[in-house]
């Protein structure tokens, strides 16, 4: 329904899937996305359909223009379905981002009444994000916070985290736990929640590590058609990286990176697009670099391209949780990762299935792209490495962990 302002509205009962029993596990999230569905669709298995996941609006679940990829985002995999499910009207004026965008009253009198015994809240960035918390304290209910921030090495405390030494020790204090992705994710809430180690919980940043084994391409032949496709030079290294293509994303600097070597043969493959995509097709082009920009994809088609895949990088300066580099590690294929990167400090073993790359590390990236490329039984051998890593970063360790709380 659109309302006489343009805006997409919802009610409170269209596209409801309720729980068939009494929940005890309310979560909270903005919107659905392709990460959360199948965390919830196994945690909801796990509690015999005992939850209700409550969204601040439908975005994501119905196709969207998102200006900074420059592209209309709709899902190639289902994110709703297999769990039950509520998305609430949203008040809001804008539902893309910032804490105005999820505006939803309604929930407080959901929460507040629900049989449930615990919530899963996702993040503190939206003011629907706080009515759920207020309401769960007010009702008795456990509070489960979950947030993937990591503190951004070499800044000053702004105005903001200033107001987080203020606010978030209070509000943490009322949480019964909090999960964590990565170390460097702990690191930073434990500022805020002093001897509270009691409360952490790991919940480690993950996707459905299955899906891209499953959806890997193995045969060489189409393989080789695909990368047919996309006029990848014969005899190329294929460098990938996935992202939004923006300044803090640091990709020019893998383009730097190919250049310096003394034989180019090397195409970056670019999963994703933005703003910036103009200005590496020059770059490109001023330096003599193979690229390949495949532009926003769903996760079926990101499967494909990491499967011709020979390296995978991601440079950016900040990038708290991405998602990417899990998708990356499903394939036997070596990493390189910023430190700026969340994740990357648990994820990539320098020396074993990658390496950490830090800010003046230009000519070692460089190195490290020579070494691979002139020695493909090394890179193959760190590659394989992934598996063993990635194995500790999975769905169902995050559902055990959630389901330990619940006393399950």
């Amino acid at each position: 329904m659109i309302n006489s302002a343009g805006k997409h509205v919802i009610h409170p009962f269209d596209r409801a899937v309720p729980p068939t029993e009494p929940p005890r596990l309310l979560v909270f999230v903005g919107n659905p996305t392709q990460y959360h569905s199948p965390i919830f669709r196994k945690l909801s298995d796990a509690l015999g359909g005992r939850m209700e996941v409550m969204y601040g609006d439908d975005i994501g679940a119905r196709p969207f223009f998102n200006a900074e990829v420059n592209a209309v985002i709709d899902w190639d995999i289902p994110v709703l379905g297999g769990f039950p499910y509520r998305i609430f009207p949203n008040r809001a004026q804008s539902d893309r981002k910032g804490f105005w965008s999820r505006n939803n009253p309604s929930m407080i009198w959901h929460v507040y009444r629900s049989p449930a015994t615990h919530i899963l809240l996702h993040g503190y960035d939206t003011l629907s994000s706080w009515y759920v918390y207020f309401a769960a304290l007010l009702s008795g209910k456990k509070i489960i916070w979950r947030g993937e921030t990591v503190a951004k090495i070499g800044q000053r405390p702004g105005r903001m985290e200033i107001v987080k030494r203020t606010v978030l020790p209070i509000y943490f204090r009322l949480c019964n736990k909090i999960l964590y992705s990565c170390s460097n994710n702990r690191d930073y809430l434990s500022t805020f929640t002093p001897n509270s180690e009691q409360k952490f919980v790991p919940f480690p940043c993950a996707v459905d590590n299955d899906f891209f084994r499953k959806n890997a391409v193995a045969d060489i032949g189409e393989q080789q058609s695909l990368r047919n496709e996309l006029n990848i030079p014969e005899g190329h290294v294929v460098i990938a990286t996935c992202s939004r293509l923006t300044k803090r994303k640091r990709t020019d600097a893998i383009l730097d990176a190919i250049a310096r070597l003394p034989e180019r043969r090397a195409t970056l493959l670019v999963i994703g697009d933005g703003p910036e995509r103009p200005a590496l097709v020059k770059r490109a082009k001023e330096l003599g670099v193979s690229l390949v920009i495949a532009g926003f994809v769903g996760q079926l088609k990101v499967a494909r391209l990491l499967s011709i895949s020979d390296i995978f990088i991601l440079l950016s300066i900040y990038d708290p949780s991405p998602k990417a580099l899990n998708e990356a590690m499903s394939f036997p294929i070596p990493i390189v990762a910023s430190t700026g990167v969340g994740t990357a400090r648990d994820l990539v073993q320098h020396g074993v299935n990658g390496y950490l790359f830090e800010a003046g590390q230009e000519e070692a990236l460089t190195g490290w792209l020579k070494q691979w490329i002139d020695n493909p039984e090394k890179r193959r051998a760190m590659g394989q490495a992934n598996a063993a890593i990635i194995a500790g970063y999975s769905i169902d360790i995050d559902v055990r962990n959630v389901m330990g709380i619940l006393g399950r």
